[in-house]
Order: structure tokens, then sequence, then C-alpha cells
């Protein structure tokens, strides 16, 4: 482990590269895509993630590894799990993770791809020490054959695995009759899983096929997070369905359905429960430039948001950056790095707050309950829209992002504008 840990540190300090984020997680090196089995576990945040260590861009999926004491600052850890079965030859797709007595058991999507043809099953690895994974011998566990309707057996995927009333859960996404959906599992022993029922269906928002659910409870209010793709020519997105499941009838009953944060960049976000605690981490991509840091030499590509802690107040999910966020008490110009801020006044609705990195500026306006925020960076210029719920402003800025948080609104956004050095209000 400890030349591991060297091999590591010297990668990361190899490439010198003042785009790559500080506290927002980066592998070494590499693509990095979903959260994976997220969990406290033997005095850790565990993060597994999907990673291909071999190149900058999308490839064969393997389960990367990383833990951390504060969520802030991760130390790599060997590479959990390969594409080495013959049930996951293609890929070691996303899913989640439980902790059982000591054991530590992860659920995912083992991919096949043959001929052109995909096949996407759920199987079971489990570990007694967090970093040695052994696969279950009768894997899979769930094909679409357990579902009483007709799922695409190549769109079928990214289990959620938690525990209610002493049995095991999974929320799992399929395409039904082409479209997206939300089907729930259930287990005794975490190794044997029948289908239970249909949580999610029929809903346009839902796209033609849904991505990483995950389902949070709370005492008031369950709420099922998924990831939608829309269609050709329009941007996946991440919705919040929030409603109540009811226990008795296997039933959600849904309320409404709405964007958990509202840059398209945000992705596939997975929760994490400690002391009834919600935290949520997601994959933070450039949407328009996914190729950028791989065409531009770039020792990595993807990052991690921010993690956010959830709370449900007065009906809404409530997110919040963790660790240290720092009062700004006026209007003043000031120098500024990398890190978490907040307004302690009211946004000045006649200037801007324009935010100066090495190469380009991000500048932040309000107007009738609205933000327009307006990245200036070396790799694109871009405007966007979004409706604040309130002018005292949380913002967050690390080499290559923003993330924006106004009571249960977030915005979040890769920017390429690396080492904001100070922040000036200036007339509009």
């Amino acid at each position: 482990m400890k030349a591991n840990e060297y091999l590591y540190k010297k990668i990361r300090n190899l490439d010198h590269d003042i785009l790559r984020p500080e506290f927002h997680f980066t592998a070494p090196y590499g693509w990095l895509n979903d959260p994976n089995g997220l969990i406290y576990y033997q005095d850790y945040y565990q993060l597994f993630y999907q990673y291909n260590p071999y190149g900058t861009s999308w490839d064969k999926m393997h389960w990367g590894h990383a833990r951390s004491k504060d969520l802030l600052n991760w130390q790599d850890m060997p590479i959990a799990m390969k594409p080495d079965h013959d049930y996951d030859k293609s890929g070691v797709f996303s899913g989640s993770a439980i902790k059982k007595g000591t054991r530590l058991y992860v659920i995912y999507t083992g991919q096949v791809e043959e001929n052109g043809h995909v096949v996407e099953t759920q199987c079971v690895a489990y570990t007694d020490n967090g970093i040695d994974f052994i696969k279950y011998k009768n894997n899979p566990v769930m094909t679409v054959g357990d579902i009483p309707y007709n799922v695409d057996e190549s769109n079928f995927r990214d289990p959620k695995v938690f525990e209610h009333n002493g049995k095991y859960y999974c929320v799992v996404a399929g395409a039904i009759d082409g479209k997206g959906t939300i089907v729930l599992f259930e287990s005794d022993d975490l190794l044997n899983w029948k289908f239970k029922t249909v949580l999610l269906k029929d809903n346009p928002r839902l796209g033609t096929m849904t991505e990483c659910p995950d389902f949070i409870g709370f005492k008031n209010n369950d709420y099922l997070i998924f990831s939608s793709i829309l269609g050709k020519g329009k941007n996946s997105v991440v919705y919040i369905a929030k409603g109540k499941l009811d226990w008795e009838k296997f039933q959600f009953n849904l309320e409404k359905i709405s964007r958990l944060d509202h840059g398209d960049d945000f992705y596939a976000p997975q929760s994490l429960i400690k002391h009834d605690k919600y935290i949520l981490i997601p994959w933070l991509r450039s949407v328009d430039h996914v190729n950028y840091l791989n065409r531009t030499g770039h020792a990595w590509n993807g990052m991690m948001g921010i993690p956010r802690k959830l709370s449900d107040e007065n009906g809404y999910l409530h997110q919040v950056p963790v660790g240290k966020i720092i009062d700004i008490n006026a209007p003043i110009d000031q120098s500024i790095e990398n890190g978490s801020y907040k307004l302690k006044f009211d946004f000045l609705e006649d200037k801007k707050l324009v935010l100066h990195g090495i190469n380009g500026t991000i500048s932040i306006e309000r107007s009738n309950k609205h933000y327009l925020i307006n990245i200036d960076g070396p790799v694109f210029k871009k405007k966007v829209a979004w409706k604040g719920k309130t002018s005292c402003l949380i913002f967050v800025i690390d080499n290559s992002t923003l993330e924006l948080f106004s009571k249960q609104n977030a915005l979040s956004m890769v920017t390429f504008i690396s080492q904001v050095y100070r922040l000036t209000w200036e007339e509009r």
C-alpha cells in the first residue's frame, strides 16, 4: 500500500495541471465518471467510481477506489474491481454498497457486449477489509428475466441498495417498452433477490432510459433521484421525485418531479448515510466539452462534485456543501482562493460579482429572482440563467469548477477557469 501511495502522489505531482481541482476528487490518472459504492465503512468515507486507468477517455470500466476522513481530502486506493468474469467482461458498471455485520457488500452492473449485442445484469461482490473484493460465485443475482415486463436487457443497470425493516432493497434503472423506469427488488440476505414492484414509469421526465437511481427516505417525505437520458439532441439531466413510499402496498405515491441541480454538467449523483444524515456526491462532467482534457493531453478527465449535506426542510430537499464555508460580510473587493463562500447580505442587483482567475472570469448578476452567470474562459464562453430562491448565495470555487447553492436550488458547472484569486463588485 505504501508503494501505491507513493505512485499515486507522484503521478498527481507530475502533471503540474492548473486545471486539476484541489478538493473535488479526481483520479490520479485516467477517465472518471459515476460515483459508486458510497459508504462510511471502517472509519472512512469510501468512494468507488467508474474508472478507466489506461486513458483519459471512456473505455472498459473498472471500479476505482479512494477514501477520506472528511470528504474533501482523499487517499487513493488500489483498483477495487476489474472486468474479469464472463458476466462483467465488458465493464464493471455502476453500483452501490451496504454493510452487513463487519462485511461490506457491493451490488453492481456487469456488462457483456458481443457482436454488437449488450446484456446487463446485477452482480454481488464483498470484502472484509474494504480493499480486496471477492465476486459472488453465483453471479448474476438479478436479470431482466426476473421482471414481468418487456425490459431491454441492454438497459438494465445501476443498482442502489438500502435496508428497511430488516430487509434489503435495490432500486434499479431499466427500460420497459422503450421508456425509462425505476424498479424495486427485495432480498433477505443480499445474495438472493426477487422483483418486487415498479416504482416509477410512464413519465416523460424518465426519458428513454433512466440511470443511477437512488432512494432517500425522511420522516415526512421520500425522494427518488434519477438521471434521465432524454433523447437525441437533448442533454441528460438529473431529476428528483418527491413523494412517499407505501411500504404495505409497495407503491410510490408521486407528488412532483423537479431538477435536482440546474447544471447539465451535474450527473449520476449517489448518496450515503451516516448517523441518519444523508450526503450526496455527483459526477461533474463538461457535457459540451467532455473530450477537451483528453484532446489537449491532460492526465485526468472527470471529477466529483463537492459532497452535499441533504435535509428535508418544509417539503424541499435542502442542499449545503460540506466543509468550512467562509462568510463574506460586505460587498467589498477582496482576495480569495479555492473554497466555499457565503454572502451574508442580499445580492446587489445594481452590481455584478466577478471572480477573476488566471485564465478567465466568472461574473454573476441577479435580477427579478434570477441569476445570470457569464463564463469567459479558455475553452468556451457561455451565459447561464438560473432561478435562485434567495439572494444570500453560497458559491464553491475550485480549479475548473463553480457550484452555486440557494436554499433548495443548486447549479453546478465545469468552467476550466483556474486559480481564482480575486473577487470584485462591478457596475452592471
